[in-house]
């Protein structure tokens, strides 16, 4: 006896508690034999119930016993390994027990029953039409799923598998394993076929599976042989010959052969290698190979120079390479993630933070997050934390942090903020004053100092200078100050001054903030004096008030940079990237030559990197997340890559021009191939923005698989995502796809559907799916034929099916030791258990209503017993 659920069996002593319980409680005014009866009836019930639910079955055991001969009649055997896999398995069958069930069966790209005729006659003509017609493949997983559905009931169950276990189609140890589980035994006797000599294309490989038009295509064909000889190899682009070369192979060494293609329209490109002309060739039908390319429109970004006339360099270049760059000055960039949703990327190239402004940054984070767009930024004096990026929107988007290196802080530095408090500047301008004198504390060190002077008519000592123990401490005392009185910044800069001059550091600097016409003079002198002592001074002008003249003439002087802006949002970029660039941590311009520390997609195609050396880059910190291709000879980030949200970001800490990349430029043939590398990689894929669409083969079945998103963090779930397959046969990859198939995908995880189709023919097959307006396509290629004459056995294969299954590798002997295990067959004894309790469901009803049962009887044989008496009477 076997149970399927026995579990359920623990339910009984509850349920028979309940009903003693509810019989106690009953106030059914019926006899108490009756009830005990009933409850009797019922108890029955419900443990044949139960019973019936836990899914009983009698084992019941026998000595029968069914083997399954399969013989593989494939190309890669020919004839004469047809011939012995045959031989071997008459011996195996004479070596079987009389009473055993033997079904034989051969395989190849089908599989089907052997009849009398053909066991008899190895060179039968029907096997060797099967070779020629259906041994393109070695099908041994379907050998074994059609051997399972032969195998009678009540059998010991074998299978056993003549051949040389080189299969081109299917999954057999995921067959094994569904035998096992079933309790079939699966053998193997191997049999090799002979070395012929056979040349054949393994296969045909893309670079990509989908790119842009324009862009450029290398394909691979690997070529095997074993055999010497001279061919030509062509190679068809749909359907068209588009070139051929002249081939050589040598027997047992593998051949690559390497083309180059630039699909010019948008379509799906079907590719086809072909061997020809090579005399001897034992298996033609293993010649060509097939593989499908989605080409979609021409790559679009958008790149934004800060020199509009360094811009030439990076955009020749990518125009060979078939990439479009739009480019916009800083200031008309999009700024809403649907505006920049046109474009497959954005570059920013040395653009100064508060030339783009809290808006169009907040776009770019959101582009790229929620809409998968690429973002690409490159250095320069006014990149990174030079900048100003430190603590933006940007600055979350980038796989490194704007910080310089730790060695770099050992360099103290003096830092004077003089701020313009007067009462035109209350509101919004001081608030966001204060902001960026915080934000300018949080980029220093505890080796630098700072002190923080504001005016009006007088001075005022917000933070003397100070060495920086405690960002917090300064930031509380910074968030005191208030506005009001007239403007007059000669005596703040002035005591800024005297400070810098008593405090040791080996940068001094001193950024003036203010939006009015300051009163006083001198401004000038003290600027050149300042300048005499080694110190810099910057100034910033907010709004149209500002005396920028005056401003502009002290921060020439002053040997600093002078700032105009009229949103007092860019306030804090601007004395971030100022502090950054006078400290002198972040920009360093020495020669170095670049090292590659990690194998990535946006290096392919270089085993050894080895540009002209760049002249400077910005310095910064890898994201701990982050992967770093190359770096400087510092151990810096040079090129650092990562995905945020559904889209992915690449910093480039040097620069694509003139200032640093010259060498580049000029003498690196590669310059063009390298930035093509990193925007391709970087840019949004030609896809779906929500969606992504895989396609592979899972033994016989091709297996499609769609991840659905609603934003970059959520999965869309309970959705409609249905697909169409299309084909085209390999020999006529020139036609148009023919429909052939529509399925709809089944949810099978969060934001996760499923679907599978059988491909029969071979060709190309294109699979394209759709959710709403989100379509994406994939391509499948069902190459014609995999066969191959090695005149060898994969004997790992064999050894690990029968070592799964129990089986035995019968390397010298063909008798096949059965054992004796006994087959087990099981009688389902449920139905006979529902009987029972529809019998004991019609007792309970008799039981329950005996007035019923008895009144009915007086009524039928009340009568009759009358109508008995009256006619005796008579």
């Amino acid at each position: 006896m076997d149970w399927q659920y026995p579990y359920l069996l623990l339910l009984i002593i509850p349920a028979l508690a309940f009903l003693v319980w509810a019989e106690r409680k009953s106030a059914h005014p019926m006899p108490a034999s009756r009830k005990r009866m009933l409850l009797i009836v019922r108890a029955l019930g419900v443990i044949l119930a139960l019973a019936a639910l836990a899914g009983p079955a009698k084992v019941i055991t026998s000595n029968r016993r069914a083997v399954v001969v399969a013989v593989d009649v494939s190309q890669s055997l020919g004839p004469e390994g047809v011939k012995t896999a045959l031989q071997k398995a008459d011996s195996l069958r004479a070596s079987l027990p009389g009473d055993t069930e033997v079904f034989n069966v051969a395989f190849g790209d089908e599989t089907r029953l052997l009849n009398e005729p053909e066991l008899k006659d190895p060179a039968a003509e029907s096997l060797a039409e099967m070779q020629k017609n259906h041994g393109a493949q070695s099908r041994y997983a379907a050998a074994v799923e059609y051997a399972r559905a032969l195998f009678p009931a009540g059998t010991s169950r074998h299978v056993v598998l003549i051949g040389d276990g080189h299969e081109t189609r299917g999954n057999l140890v995921e067959a094994a394993r569904g035998a096992a589980l079933a309790e079939v035994q699966v053998h193997a006797v191997p049999v090799a076929g002979p070395r012929k000599p056979d040349v054949r294309v393994r296969q045909l490989v893309p670079s990509q599976s989908r790119l842009h038009e324009g862009a450029a295509l290398k394909l691979t064909v690997d070529i095997e042989s074993t055999m010497d000889g001279s061919g030509s190899l062509k190679l068809f682009e749909n359907g068209v010959e588009v070139e051929r070369r002249n081939v050589s192979v040598k027997a047992g060494q593998a051949l690559q052969e390497l083309f180059t293609r630039h699909p010019a329209t948008r379509n799906i490109y079907k590719y086809r290698a072909v061997l020809e002309g090579f005399a001897g060739d034992a298996i033609p039908a293993n010649n060509e190979a097939l593989t499908l390319v989605d080409v979609r429109g021409r790559l679009r970004l958008l790149f934004v120079e800060g020199d509009a006339n360094e811009a030439q360099y990076l955009m020749q270049a990518m125009e060979k390479e078939g990439i479009q760059l739009e480019l916009r000055a800083p200031g008309t960039i999009p700024a809403s993630p649907q505006e920049l949703s046109g474009y497959d990327g954005v570059i920013l190239s040395d653009v100064p933070a508060h030339k783009l402004g809290e808006n169009t940054m907040v776009a770019i984070r959101d582009y790229v997050d929620k809409l998968g767009g690429g973002f690409i930024m490159l250095g320069g004096p006014n990149s990174f934390g030079v900048g100003g990026y430190f603590r933006t929107p940007i600055e979350e988007v980038l796989p490194v942090r704007l910080k310089a290196p730790d060695e770099e802080e050992k360099q103290s530095s003096a830092l004077a903020l003089v701020i313009d408090r007067s009462g035109s500047m209350s509101g919004e301008k001081l608030e966001m004053a204060k902001s960026a004198a915080i934000a300018t504390a949080e980029v220093l060190t505890r080796n630098d100092s700072i002190g923080v002077y504001a005016f009006d008519s007088e001075l005022h000592v917000v933070v003397p200078m100070t060495r920086l123990s405690s960002a917090a401490a300064v930031a509380g005392q910074i968030a005191g100050l208030t506005s009001g009185g007239g403007t007059n910044a000669y005596p703040a800069m002035s005591e800024a001054r005297n400070a810098l001059q008593r405090v040791k550091a080996k940068i001094k600097h001193m950024i003036l903030l203010t939006d009015g016409q300051t009163s006083g003079t001198g401004y000038e002198s003290l600027a050149s004096q300042c300048r005499a002592e080694g110190m810099t001074i910057s100034t910033v002008a907010i709004g149209d008030g500002a005396h920028v003249g005056l401003l502009q003439a002290i921060a020439s002087l002053g040997g600093g940079q002078s700032y105009t802006t009229l949103d007092a949002s860019n306030i804090t970029r601007i004395f971030t990237q100022d502090t950054l660039i006078h400290t002198g941590r972040m920009i360093r311009e020495d020669a170095f030559t670049p090292a590659m520390s990690e194998r990535h997609p946006i290096l392919a195609g270089w085993d050894k990197f080895e540009p002209p050396p760049l002249l400077g880059y910005v310095k910064t910190l890898r994201k701990s997340t982050a992967q770093v291709p190359l770096v400087t000879d510092l151990g810096d980030p040079l090129l650092a890559h990562w995905r945020f949200g559904l889209g992915k970001a690449t910093a480039f800490t040097s620069d694509a021009k003139s200032r640093w990349a010259s060498l580049w430029i000029s003498r690196w043939n590669g310059f063009g191939q390298f930035w093509s590398q990193v925007l391709r990689e970087t840019a949004r894929p030609p896809q779906g923005q929500n969606m992504d669409l895989r396609c592979e083969m899972v033994g016989d079945e091709a297996k499609v698989s769609v991840d659905v998103l609603t934003d970059a963090g959520t999965r869309g779930n309970e959705a409609r995502v249905t697909a169409e397959v299309f084909f085209v046969s390999a020999e006529s990859l020139g036609a148009p796809l023919k429909p052939v198939q529509a399925l709809t995908l089944r949810q099978s995880g969060p934001g996760l559907y499923a679907g599978d189709f059988k491909p029969e023919q071979a060709g190309v097959y294109l699979v394209r799916a759709q959710s709403g307006a989100q379509m994406v396509t994939a391509g499948l290629v069902h190459n014609p034929s995999g066969e191959q004459s090695l005149g060898t056995v994969n004997e790992p294969l064999l050894r690990e099916v029968t070592q799964m299954t129990g089986g035995t590798y019968l390397n010298q002997d063909t008798k096949l030791d059965l054992g004796s295990a006994k087959a087990r067959r099981y009688f389902e004894l449920w139905p006979t258990l529902v009987i029972a309790l529809l019998c004991l469901f019609i007792i309970d009803a008799i039981v329950r209503r005996w007035e019923h049962v008895t009144g009915i009887w007086d009524m039928a044989f009340g009568g009759l017993k009358s109508a008995t008496k009256t006619k005796t009477a008579l």
